[in-house]
This record gives structure tokens, C-alpha cells and sequence, in this order.
């Protein structure tokens, strides 16, 4: 057994995850663990063929069909939404598809106004539900994370492709050779699982759903390996368009936005990571791609209530197992010339209190503290407060400064970046 297989066998056993798989790619070769059992019912051990959903990490699957139908000359990213989508809400139409991938667009989070996580299945009646909900900010004026963007994306995809969003997201697995990924609900992935479909099953459920788009992908640890493979290799469409994916977004402002489309991007010394992870229903998945190094790393889990934090690390710890270098793990700690800044971000993002002193908040965020519902607390806090916090990047850039804070649990390590305004206020704050 390799030294990556031992430790997140033991570390997976420690968390009490009950099944997990991880697809390690490197220049040496790919690497593929399971561990545990597929579902609570058959008790069967997770093997290669078993179903995980990937939850919102699969967002960048909608990013990559929307890129593919700019590249046909199908649209143009700068294209309002309501030009190709008669039937937005007026206030909602004039926001850019590319504001819609990054998050920048403003949309409010449907998910705040839907009873027990259940929106319409239907784009009409989506778009009647939810058509009054006006928007929290400004396009391009702030930054919220928000599944009615990719709903939208995924209800574009399914217009211009001619046929469903699920069909438009198999043809590009198709092409890139892949198996054993799919459109496909979490619920169908806990099926699937317990009832031995195996890894040539699909969601033919998924095929007749309208609102899609915001992280209905399933993978087996092998479909993992491919596509995540075929995301390092620039596998999908000409290397023009792989830039914009992986390109962060920077707001009229002049403040950077760590965001791409369908990823979080964040520099790793004179080099760009990418990550999304996702979590629903029990289900967490985590994708690392560090591109100069030619390496990624996917880790699904199932039966993991409220260890979406340890998954995240369970990832880095793969990847910076098998490819050292390619993760903030190894990042040395700095001499931190500003320590008050330090205090200031322990402070407020790391608060038994869960309210925020919004005077330490720049105005882009504050507003969506203030009226973004579910996706408005910033509160970093897991029940217990770090026994390390300390500075392991920083990067000036002309209207601020990106900050990068390795807190440290006794059981995992956690990478939080902040983004600071010129006036030492926070206007960004992620976990990794």
C-alpha cells in the first residue's frame, strides 16, 4: 500500500467517513483509492465502479459547455442574459453570461427562498417562482456565490444546445473519452449504489430536468481520473478559452476576485491553483488542480454530514502527498510585517459570536452580508478556534492585498485567504 493510500485510509477512518474515493493525477502516473463501504444499505465496499455525487464541485462541468458554445460562436460572454432568454426577470436580463459563471452578476441565491431545498423542476415555473426576487447588488460590483447563476447557465446550455442540459454534458464527456461521469441527482447516486447499477448507469430522471446546472454531476472514482485528466490536458476545447476558465475576475473597482468560472483561483507563488469543492445531502467532493505541475487531485465522499472541512484537506493532503509542491501545505510560514491585520481577520472571521462589526467589511462585501440571506455570513468558525493561525502568502496588488492564513486544528489544517481593501478592510474571505 503507497504512502498516499495509508494516510487518507487512516485519516478518512479518523473523520468516521464512511466511503470515500480520491483520483490522483501526476506525471508519474494516475492513482486511484477507495476506502469504506458505498451506501448504508448494501454495505459493500466502494470500489472503482461505485456512484458519488460531486454536489456544487461540479459547477465547472456548466462553465465548460458554456465556453464550448462561445468557441461554436453560439454566444459571446459578454452576451446579456436575456438576449438569448426571453423569459428572465426583467430585472435579472441585463446581467452578462460571464458575470453568471463568476459570480459577479448579483443574482440573488434562490436556495434562500425555497423550503427544504426543493425549487421547481420545471424552467417556467422556476422562472415564475423566483422572477420578483430582486438583485443583491450591482453586476460587477460585488461578489456572492449564487446557484441561480449556473440554473440560468444551465438553462442557456440546454436552449442554444437544442437538446437537455444532460445531454449537452454527456456529449462533452463523450468527447473527452470519458466514463463513469454523468448528469445525475444525489439521490440517484445513493440508488445507483445500492442497488449495483454500476458504472454504465445513467439518471434518465436528469435527461427530463430543466433547472439544472448548479452541481447535478456524478462521478465514479475512474470517471474522476479521466476527467480531471482531461481538465489538466486541456482536453475539452482549443487552449485559447482554458485561460478564461482559470482566469480570476477583477471588478471595475480594481479589487480582485479569486473566482474563475466554475473554479476558485488563487497564485501559489509564481503559480495558479484551482479548486471547487461541494457539498449536499451527505455527499462532499473536493477537486485540486495545479496545472503547472501537471497534477489534480478529486476526492468524493459519502455519509459525510458535516465533514466538508476534512474532505477539502483530505484533497490537499493527496495531492501534496503524491506531487509535493503543488498545494499551500508545504508553503513556509512568513514573517508577518502586519500583524494587526491578522488579528483583525482571526477576529472576524473565526467568531463564536456569528456577527460581524461590519465597519471592518468593505462596502462590496458588506452589502452582501447585509442582504445576500443564506450566502451572506462570513463566519469561518467550526466550533472550536484554531490553535495556529499564521501568514503563509501575501500578494500587493494595486487597489490591495491578498493574504493567505494557514489555521491549524488538531486533527486537519485549514488555508483561508483574505483580500484586504487599501483602507485594511476585508472584502474577501475563502477557505481552502
Amino acid at each position: 500500500m503507497s504512502d498516499v493510500e495509508c494516510i487518507l485510509r487512516e485519516r478518512a477512518e479518523a473523520f468516521d467517513i464512511a466511503g470515500l474515493a480520491a483520483a490522483i493525477i501526476t506525471p508519474d502516473g494516475d492513482k486511484l483509492i477507495t476506502y469504506g463501504v458505498d451506501s448504508a444499505q448494501s454495505r459493500r465496499a466502494v470500489s472503482n465502479s461505485t456512484w458519488f455525487s460531486l454536489a456544487s464541485t461540479g459547477k465547472h462541468v456548466t462553465s465548460c459547455m458554456i465556453l464550448d458554445l462561445a468557441r461554436q460562436g453560439r454566444l459571446q460572454l459578454d452576451d446579456k442574459v436575456g438576449e438569448h432568454l426571453s423569459d428572465t426577470p426583467p430585472t435579472w436580463s441585463d446581467r452578462s453570461i460571464r458575470s453568471l459563471m463568476r459570480h459577479t452578476s448579483g443574482l440573488p441565491e434562490y436556495l434562500s427562498y425555497t423550503e427544504f431545498d426543493c425549487p421547481p423542476t420545471l424552467r417556467t415555473d422556476f422562472m415564475h417562482v423566483y422572477r420578483d426576487l430582486e438583485p443583491v447588488f450591482e453586476q460587477d460590483s460585488a461578489w456572492m456565490y449564487s446557484n441561480t447563476n449556473y440554473i440560468l447557465l444551465g438553462f442557456l446550455i440546454a436552449q442554444l444546445a437544442g437538446f437537455s442540459y444532460a445531454d449537452a454534458a454527456q456529449t462533452l464527456f463523450a468527447r473527452a473519452g470519458c466514463t463513469g461521469v454523468t448528469t445525475a441527482s444525489p439521490a440517484w447516486a445513493r440508488a445507483a449504489n445500492e442497488t449495483g447499477l454500476g458504472q454504465d448507469a445513467t439518471d434518465t430522471d436528469s435527461w427530463a430536468r430543466e433547472v439544472i446546472g448548479d452541481g447535478d454531476i456524478s462521478a465514479t472514482v475512474e470517471g474522476a481520473a479521466c476527467w480531471t485528466r482531461t481538465l489538466l490536458r486541456n482536453r475539452i476545447f482549443e487552449r485559447a478559452k482554458t485561460p478564461e476558465m482559470f482566469a480570476p475576475a477583477t471588478l471595475p473597482s480594481g479589487l480582485q476576485i479569486p473566482y474563475g468560472c466554475g473554479w476558485f483561483v488563487e497564485r501559489l507563488g509564481d503559480n495558479v491553483i484551482a479548486y471547487h469543492s461541494g457539498h449536499y445531502d451527505g455527499w462532499t467532493a473536493m477537486t485540486l488542480l495545479a496545472p503547472h505541475s501537471a497534477s489534480g487531485v478529486t476526492v468524493m465522499s459519502n455519509f459525510a454530514p458535516g465533514n466538508t472541512r476534512a474532505v477539502r484537506y483530505l484533497a490537499q493532503l493527496a495531492l501534496e502527498t503524491a506531487a509535493p509542491g503543488a498545494t499551500p501545505l508545504a508553503s513556509p510560514t512568513l514573517i508577518d510585517t502586519d500583524p494587526s491585520l491578522s488579528v483583525l481577520a482571526h477576529e472576524q472571521l473565526f467568531r463564536e459570536d456569528s456577527s460581524p462589526n461590519l465597519a471592518h467589511f468593505a462596502p462590496a462585501l458588506r452589502q452582501v452580508i447585509e442582504r445576500g440571506g443564506i450566502r451572506g455570513l462570513i463566519n469561518l468558525w467550526a466550533g472550536t478556534a484554531p490553535t495556529g493561525f499564521s501568514l503563509v502568502g501575501e500578494q500587493h496588488h494595486k487597489q490591495g492585498l491578498m493574504r493567505r492564513y494557514r489555521a491549524t486544528y488538531p486533527d486537519r489544517v485549514e488555508h483561508v485567504l483574505v483580500g484586504f481593501t487599501q483602507q485594511r478592510q476585508i472584502y474577501w474571505a475563502w477557505p481552502l
